[in-house]
């Protein structure tokens, strides 16, 4: 019983295999869909980011355009100014008053107005001598006050606003004391002011200044500035002050737990940060997490789209348009086997698990239902083949009849049997004559003309058909040569020609309409039908490769030898070896010989080309025609050469055992040596080498043996003169070595006998 569960094991191996591995192509298949699911999650949700991205980049951008905007209408308004010059003086000119030494300021904002409604104008000089033109600018200036106050209700941020003249004055809104502020020539200095010039601005544009530390207190800001000009005249910049909580307010409330938002200048400093404090010296770089590559992240803002960085981060940057600043994201990109297990969570290992369970009781009762009794079935097979009575299984129900139909099978399997051996030897016989004749056929392929391959080809058609003067012998040159009756001498109206050395010429190619691609396969039909023995000629034309595919493709099925000839022109034999190797594509090598031939055509040839014959040249060799011919000597030895081997390619073989009696061991030299010389007096000779082999027997069950292979090769005519004569020879050893029956091989095809 343990025997059996073994078998059983041994049996279901494959089984338990195929369990296996649907387990794991289910985990490889379900592991692909998580990966590509992961994929897609994290391609949405990248896109989902710069969608957000650009979202956040327009908001900021919005609050931007809004300071740009009241820049140039303030920008406007100040120009246009002076195309209308105030005739007098302004409530707010007339309140202005000495502060200081040669000092003046609007520290008592005249009635009806309050401080709510101007800015406090400062300056330096003398309020009594000051000239027509800077009175004209300082009423620009107090005409600016209603703009400044809306500018600084429709800019959140907005600290100040003020006009900054050439002219040693200031006015700045809200209004603040003189005594806490007010016009000093530091302010020459400043960026606000210094990049409006005409020599650092002269396209006369919007400027934004780096961050600074606001000098009235309100902590660190940035400026933007436009210049304002009388003409061609430059007066000063119009500007806002804003800080730069608002800028920090957008960026916190982005993405704050999965990263950092940036806002930058050109100088690299941070205006903005999600997490980082700012001061006057804050820089980009040290917003930027450690162990990040910052060359890689400059020019990266060209396009909007994620970059990979180092120590596992991505970034996604963009230039700002209504500013010289960059918007910025960095987040710590997830592994990708930790976006894995966070796409497929809990719910998943759950149902992997179950469907782990699933296959293991799925496994066990197909095993019980199926696999047994499958098992059991082979195993009853064998003891019945055996001969064996089979013992009774355990079995499904529904598996009983099919033990009880094997049995019945295999008892009217026994009572043909008998029948069988009886016609074993009227079989044996009828498989020798099955064996079809196949027809001599030698393919000659020249590369150009010159190289007397048409002499090469009749020297062959000669010597095959006084070889074989019972078969008859063809020659031709395919595809059709419209000269080779004249070549020949005899009339082009003859179909075949009946040459004088007992060969025919072909020159019958009327096939009808058919593509070329069929006329090789139509041609060797009609061929095939009246000729054992056939040479054709065939001259490549164009491309190699598709000359051979189209024309001679088709017949190397039916070819024993193809010979090529080397053309007197191919010093290097490159030409040959391409028509070589084009023909190795379709040729097998147990079928068909390849051989080259040099048929030197002049006495003074340098060919440097190595071939299996070489043909010296032959002085006054006159062309093939119709009359008889001799072959010259020297090309005869290769041509009796090649015709002997295709002849000789017949193979018989006598197979020796080592046992007698079915399984008794002995020594049979003397049969192996016996064997041999029968075959040697028949064939011309033949060898002996060892094998291992198994057959099975009626009494002894599969025998594993040693045997002796006896082989000779020999001719299709002196096979079937001796074929007979084999078989009674094998006969005779069966009974001498008490065989049940002994194994005969012809061409490969083994006979029982």
């Amino acid at each position: 019983m343990n025997m059996e569960k073994f078998e059983a094991r041994q049996f279901t191996v494959r089984y338990n295999n195929i369990m296996l591995y649907t387990f794991l192509a289910v985990l490889l298949v379900s592991a692909l869909l998580i990966s590509i699911q992961t994929i897609s999650e994290t391609k949405n949700k990248n896109i989902q980011l710069i969608e957000q991205f650009k979202t956040e980049a327009i908001a900021i951008d919005n609050l931007i355009v809004r300071v740009t905007v009241l820049l140039d209408l303030m920008q406007n308004n100040a120009e246009d100014f002076f195309l209308n010059p105030r005739p007098v003086a302004s409530i707010y000119f007339n309140g202005l008053a000495d502060v200081g030494t040669n000092e003046y300021g609007l520290d008592n904002v005249p009635v009806p107005y309050s401080i709510a409604d101007a800015g406090n104008l400062t300056g330096q000089g003398d309020l009594a001598r000051l000239s027509p033109e800077l009175k004209n600018e300082i009423e620009m200036a107090f005409n600016l006050n209603s703009d400044f106050k809306s500018t600084l209700k429709s800019v959140p941020n907005a600290a100040w606003v003020y006009y900054t003249s050439k002219n040693k004055f200031i006015n700045i809104y809200p209004w603040i004391p003189s005594a806490e502020f007010k016009f000093t020539d530091k302010l020459y200095q400043k960026e606000f002011y210094t990049l409006g010039v005409p020599a650092a601005n002269p396209g006369k544009t919007i400027f934004w200044t780096s961050v600074y530390l606001d000098e009235a207190g309100k902590g660190v800001m940035v400026t933007a500035a436009k210049p304002v000009y009388n003409q061609d005249e430059f007066l000063g910049t119009v500007a806002i002050d804003f800080t730069l909580d608002e800028l920090g307010n957008y960026v916190k409330a982005f993405r704050p737990e999965l990263g950092e938002l940036s806002i930058i200048n050109s100088t690299g400093q941070l205006l903005a940060h999600t997490k980082l404090p700012l001061t006057e010296t804050s820089v980009f770089k040290d917003a930027i997490p450690a162990g990040v590559n910052l060359d890689a992240i400059a020019p990266s803002c060209a396009d909007l789209k994620l970059v990979r960085l180092n120590q596992g981060y991505q970034m996604v940057c963009i230039q700002l348009k209504n500013a010289p600043w960059k918007l910025l994201y960095i987040e710590k990109n997830q592994s990708f086997v930790s976006r894995i297990f966070s796409s497929i969570g809990t719910v998943f290992v759950v149902l992997l698990a179950s469907l782990g369970i699933l296959l293991y009781f799925i496994k066990k009762i197909t095993f019980r239902e199926f696999i047994y009794p499958a098992a059991s079935l082979v195993r009853h097979i064998s003891k019945h083949g055996m001969g064996d009575r089979a013992p009774n299984r355990r079995v499904p129900a529904a598996w009983l009849p099919w033990f009880a139909k094997i049995s019945e099978t295999f008892q009217q399997n026994r009572n043909l049997i008998n029948e069988i051996k009886q016609k074993n030897t009227e079989l044996t016989d009828l498989n020798i004559a099955l064996e079809r004749y196949m027809p001599k056929f030698i393919l000659i392929v020249s590369l150009d003309e010159g190289c007397g391959a048409t002499n090469i080809g009749s020297y062959f058609a000669s010597s095959l058909a006084k070889n074989s003067s019972d078969k008859k012998t063809v020659y031709m040159e395919y595809p059709a040569n419209t000269q080779m009756s004249a070549a020949f001498g005899y009339d082009d109206s003859e179909r075949v020609h009946k040459h004088a050395n007992g060969f025919d010429i072909w020159n019958d190619f009327d096939l009808g309409e058919v593509p070329e691609e069929a006329e090789s396969s139509l041609l060797m039909t009609k061929i095939l039908n009246q000729y054992a023995n056939i040479v054709m000629h065939a001259t490549v034309k164009g491309d190699i490769d598709h000359f051979i595919d189209v024309y001679l493709e088709p017949l190397f099925r039916y070819t024993k030898a193809i010979v090529v000839m080397v053309p007197n022109t191919d010093k290097t034999g490159d030409k040959t070896a391409a028509v070589i190797k084009s023909i190795q594509r379709h040729v097998r090598q147990d079928q068909t010989t390849l051989y080259t031939i040099l048929n030197r055509v002049s006495e003074n040839l340098e060919v440097d080309v190595k071939v299996n014959f070489d043909i010296p040249y032959v002085a006054d060799l006159q062309p093939v025609t119709r009359a008889a011919f001799s072959i010259p000597e020297p090309a005869a030895k290769a041509i009796n050469e090649i015709v002997e081997r295709i002849e000789r390619v017949h193979q018989v073989c006598i197979f020796i055992p080592t046992t007698i009696n079915i399984d008794q061991p002995f020594d049979s030299a003397i049969y192996v040596n016996r064997t041999m010389v029968f075959l040697g007096e028949k064939f011309g000779g033949a060898t002996s080498s060892q094998a291992r082999g198994v057959w099975n027997s009626d009494d002894s069950g599969i025998v594993n043996e040693v045997v002796h292979l006896v082989v000779s090769y020999t001719t299709e005519d002196d096979l079937n003169r001796f074929a007979n004569e084999v078989i009674e020879f094998i006969k005779l050893l069966k009974d001498e070595l008490q065989q049940e029956a002994m194994a005969l091989e012809i061409n490969k095809k083994m006979i029982l006998v």
